[in-house]
């Protein structure tokens, strides 16, 4: 890496349009002195030495130098130069001060994992412990430039620091036209006349300069033609005419007993070819002792044997036609060195033999109308839908599987895709995309080395994208030479490219259960006005909180709304946003009205959704025995089913005091009102997170 001094790096700034001071070099204390003359005013002097990045940090800088001063803050600056350990001291640079204005900072980095990427925020020298900076993937477009000059808080300037994001991270960038491997311009002074860069860095690397393309920016035709190629090479994941499991065993209880039996009791409609050294027959299917003596072509195959084995069946797959393998074993990369190197050896039999391979450490595959599955069939959803999950732990995809029967979710595959040695999530993402049968893509995602190609990809993608990413927080500061490199963790340029996707990220498997369950409710949200009622004003105090600090606003109701709520405005209520209602208040002619309070709410055009919410405790109080509770419960799901909401996202949410019988009722309403698109939440901050992300999801990138 070779790093330019800052004179330098100016010079090459100006080349692309971007407005610097004018920094001369000075070797020599008359040459400062001259300079110093000639800049007709106070002149700032800094250190030109290799070797000392931070410049003030090491004492290398002096501001409002006089002429008469300059020749002794030479002196000074070659002194500190040498404390600071300089390598070679080339001089001191001289330029003219800068008008006062407010600081921004403007940054780039060409990440080993995410490619060029943008920076900008506050600037200042202590910008790495505020951190007061947002990302962006290069190259940056009108949205993209917006949001990061946002980001610098600045009062006036804009358009004169969007000038310089675009010189820098725009598509004829210096970012594409130069090897770039970091970049500092901190500060830039903006102003109502314009910006200036102050101070400059930059470090060269050794590469060329960045190609969009190895990026995943694709026209529109070549980016079509790749999904096509990648969906047509991973159809066989789900859909397949025959399945050769290599590692089948004849014990009941075994996973290789297991996969063939789990197979043949879902109802698989294809050939099932167990590969067993003595069996000859497992499970009603007739078993053969090795992949060569299959009686014909296979295009899909599991793989549960021992890890050093696996090389050679994934070859001796390839050579009788799979299309695609997926491995079970576990014990590779994730395990030691020995097995990181066979992981190598799985991805050389890929790129050799053009079979598609899944793995390993994974535990299988779901899909529901192929009549695949990974799980016992009973825990199978019992309607397949357009939900694809593809996790990189093999747990979170079982669990998809289990919870989207007990939820009711339209769950139409889950993948274990494990360390993904050959298909990455890059390929998963292009797969979904171009699935027909593919509605909504959501991923637990730990590792990918992809991570820029995925999402300059994802951008382009018009399915909605819900991420799951486990680790975020691990990865520390890498090694840098620039306030950008430093500042540009993992987690924080995941967070920001997944923003500027439009993808939504969540924390956990609840939240993104809930995201999943707001989309098969009711798909999307116009907008974030917010309309909640239900009884309990903690509920609503603490609603109001959440709401805010997820971007979403209760909505200001029209008159005619207002007039209609009024008759409800007795003591002990609240018919503003949120409205409180005591229970016997939902009720009218000893009938509850839920439906017609969502119905009066839905037709006011400043309300983008509705979230009801019942106290079962309150229920429960005011019933004389569990039976009546549990009938005022049912005629409350009955009102809410009754429901017109004109096209307006409804949510329930049933808080339950956490005994069985109440858990009962919430787990017994949620497959029934999401048939009839409405949403059912244990908590009022669950369904406000949900609809927000919904909200997120439904507005792009």
């Amino acid at each position: 890496m070779t790093v330019l001094l800052e004179h330098r790096a100016k010079a090459l700034l100006r080349r692309y349009g971007v407005p610097t001071t004018d920094a001369r070099l000075a070797r020599t204390a008359e040459e400062a002195t001259a300079l110093a003359r000639a800049a007709g005013g106070p002149v700032a002097m800094k250190i030109a030495a290799s070797g000392i990045v931070h410049k003030a940090a090491a004492g290398g800088v002096r501001l409002n130098v006089a002429s008469a001063d300059a020749a002794a803050a030479f002196g000074e600056l070659a002194a500190a130069a040498g404390a600071a350990g300089a390598e070679t001291v080339e001089g001191v640079v001289v330029e003219p001060m800068a008008a006062p204005g407010h600081e921004a900072v403007v940054g780039a980095v060409r990440d080993p994992v995410f490619g060029p990427v943008v920076m900008c925020g506050v600037g200042g020298t202590d910008i790495e412990e505020t951190a007061d900076v947002a990302f962006r993937l290069a190259p940056l477009g009108e949205a993209d430039l917006r949001d990061l000059a946002q980001a610098a808080a600045c009062p006036g300037g804009a358009d004169a620091l969007t000038a310089i994001l675009s010189a820098v991270g725009g598509p004829d960038g210096l970012l594409f036209r130069e090897n770039i491997a970091e970049l500092d311009i901190n500060p830039v002074i903006l102003s109502k006349s314009g910006a200036v860069a102050v101070d400059a860095h930059i470090a060269l690397s050794g590469e060329d300069a960045a190609e969009p393309s190895a990026f995943g920016c694709l026209d529109p035709a070549a980016r079509k033609a790749l999904q096509r190629e990648v969906h047509d090479a991973l159809r066989p994941v789900f859909y397949t005419e025959g399945i050769v499991i290599v590692g089948a065993s004849a014990t009941p209880g075994k996973l290789g007993f297991r996969i063939v039996q789990n197979l043949v009791d879902f109802g698989y409609a294809g050939k099932i070819y167990p590969v067993h050294p003595t069996a000859g027959n497992i499970y009603g299917c007739k078993a053969f002792p090795s992949v060569d003596a299959l009686p014909e072509a296979v295009d899909r195959a599991i793989i549960a044997i021992g890890a050093r084995g696996v090389p050679e069946t994934l070859r001796q797959c390839a050579a009788k036609g799979v299309k695609v393998a997926q491995i079970l074993t576990a014990g590779f990369a994730e395990w030691d060195d020995e097995g990181a190197k066979l992981e190598n050896t799985i991805g050389d039999v890929a790129r050799t033999t053009g079979m598609r391979i899944v793995g390993p450490n994974t535990i299988g595959a779901y899909c529901g109308a192929a009549k695949i599955t990974m799980s016992t069939p009973r825990h199978a959803p019992e309607r397949a839908g357009g939900i694809t999950f593809i996790s990189q732990s093999g747990t979170y995809a079982w669990d998809m599987i289990h919870r989207a029967k007990v939820l009711g979710l339209p769950l139409g595959k889950s993948l274990s895709c494990g360390n993904c040695a050959d298909v990455t999530p890059t390929d998963y993402l292009l797969y979904g995309a171009e699935d027909p049968d593919t509605d909504i893509l959501a991923m637990y995602l730990e590792t990918d080395l992809d991570a820029g190609r995925f999402f300059r990809l994802a951008r382009e993608i018009e399915k909605p994208l819900v991420l799951f990413k486990g680790g975020r927080s691990a990865a520390g500061m890498r090694a840098a030479t620039s306030h950008t490199g430093a500042l540009a963790a993992d987690g924080n340029l995941w967070l920001a490219a997944a923003r500027q996707a439009g993808a939504v990220v969540v924390d956990s498997m609840d939240e993104l259960l809930d995201v999943l369950l707001a989309h098969a409710a009711f798909g999307t949200l116009g907008g974030r006005r917010l309309a909640l009622f239900g009884s309990g004003g903690g509920v609503s105090v603490v609603s109001a909180d959440v709401a805010d600090a997820n971007g979403m606003t209760f909505a200001a109701f029209g008159s005619e709304t207002r007039r209609r709520l009024g008759k409800f405005g007795v003591p002990g209520t609240s018919v503003d946003n949120p409205i409180d209602i005591p229970v016997w208040g939902l009720k009218s002619d000893d009938t509850f009205i839920f439906h017609e309070i969502v119905e009066l709410l839905a037709a006011d055009a400043g309300v983008d959704s509705i979230i009801a919410y019942v106290e079962m405790n309150s229920i429960f109080e005011f019933s004389d025995d569990v039976a009546e509770g549990e009938a005022e419960m049912e005629a409350i799901v009955r009102s809410l089913l009754r429901a017109d909401t004109a096209g307006i996202a409804l949510s329930a949410v049933l808080r339950t005091a956490g005994d069985r019988v109440q858990d009962d009722i919430l787990r017994n309403a949620r497959p029934r009102l999401l048939k009839n698109g409405i949403a059912v939440y244990p908590t009022t901050a669950r369904a406000i997170r949900a609809h927000a992300r919904i909200a997120a999801l439904s507005a792009g990138p």
